[in-house]
């Protein structure tokens, strides 16, 4: 019996964001490639982050790229279903439409499931700057069956009339961490110092201001603030050290730049907490690898942040002015062995790549 065609047309890295490693992962799915007869397109726009949402002719050279890429798998792929990776707003959503011209034509001559993933939220603002906006988000949309991170980010489509159906699909991640027990077990033993870990992209929508100024005003507390990640720009990273300077917080804080690999693992597994202030984040990965290495998380009440972190596996912050305040409750109440051990079993509960991977699967069913 002949697979499927399932053409997969998604962002992978560089540059390395949450939809680019779901990307490296979907097309790397030994159970994907098993069930279904797998092509896969990536979506090439940016080497940076700081490239997102910018506009040059090299970009404009690889949407005519990926047009002619699409066209030509259209046509001697003919797949029985597609999976694309969507975009909001900006430059990327017009370029979209372009791109879903193919396949809505495509599917006038062959039956064909579409399935739009979206990694990121907004669609509500957007389609309510203006009529123009709606018309071509439902155009867009029209027949599509919507992959959504969680059922926290289904009100983000109360307005759009045209889609299909909503089906969910909760990020899941790898586990990087063997002899939890042990480990955990040499980590509470003696505490000397509170280590307080920031790992997200250095630009201020991610909250590392936020943090910066709970490391100055807790100067004399028994912590210590590790931050981890890309710079957005030069002058928020010359903003960073002379803000560090000025308040003489060199002893309180370190920045580690970007981390991967063993150094990043080595920063969860010293980590007590994860504060993660972010203003504008759909499922982030960094709450997930925090949750595996069974480290308590500080947030916000954004996207699906609360449907990722509940009461006993970390806070959820609804006013970033009373960061401080909540610190210092996730001190007394969350830097335990036990709220380890809890954050690592909500973690293999429900967000492994295995979990993930099955999900996934079941989708395209």
């Amino acid at each position: 019996m002949n697979k499927v065609k399932l053409l997969c047309i998604l962002h992978r890295s560089p540059p390395t964001h949450g939809a680019a490693k779901v990307g490296d992962f979907i097309s790397e799915s030994e159970k994907l490639n098993e069930k279904f007869d797998c092509q896969f397109i990536t979506i090439k726009s940016s080497n940076t982050i700081g490239d997102i949402g910018k506009i040059n002719f090299k970009k404009l050279y690889l949407v005519v790229e990926l047009y002619i890429k699409i066209f030509i798998a259209l046509i001697f792929f003919r797949p029985d279903k597609i999976y694309f990776t969507a975009s909001i707003n900006n430059i990327a959503f017009y370029r979209d439409i372009l791109l879903s011209t193919l396949w809505k034509c495509y599917k006038l001559f062959k039956k064909t499931d579409i399935y739009y993933h979206y990694h990121t939220k907004g669609i509500n603002k957007f389609v309510s700057i203006s009529k123009k906006n709606l018309k071509l988000t439902n155009f867009f949309l029209k027949d599509v069956n919507l992959i959504l991170l969680s059922p926290l980010l289904k009100k983000d489509f109360e307005k759009i009339t045209t889609y299909n159906e909503i089906l969910y699909l909760p990020n899941g991640i790898d586990n990087n961490i063997n002899n939890f027990e042990n480990y955990i077990n040499i980590k509470y033993t003696n505490i000397n110092k509170i280590n307080v870990l920031y790992l997200a992209h250095m630009i201020k929508e991610k909250g590392y201001w936020n943090v910066l100024e709970l490391a100055k005003n807790s100067k004399k507390k028994n912590v210590h603030y590790h931050f981890a990640g890309n710079w957005g720009d030069k002058k928020q990273k010359e903003e960073f050290l002379i803000f560090i300077n000025k308040y003489h917080l060199e002893k309180n804080i370190t920045y580690h730049g970007f981390v991967s690999g063993e150094e990043k693992a080595n920063l969860f597994k010293e980590a007590h907490i994860l504060i993660y202030p972010s203003q504008n984040d759909a499922f982030p990965l960094t709450i997930l690898e925090s949750l595996s290495y069974g480290v308590p998380i500080l947030s916000t009440n954004e996207g699906s942040i609360p449907f990722i972190v509940d009461e006993k596996s970390g806070i959820i912050v609804s006013n970033l002015n009373d960061l401080s305040i909540e610190l210092d409750n996730a001190i007394d109440n969350l830097i335990n062995k036990k709220a380890s051990i809890y954050c690592r079993k909500r973690y293999l509960k429900n967000f492994t790549l295995d979990k993930f991977e099955n999900n996934l699967v079941e989708v395209f069913k």
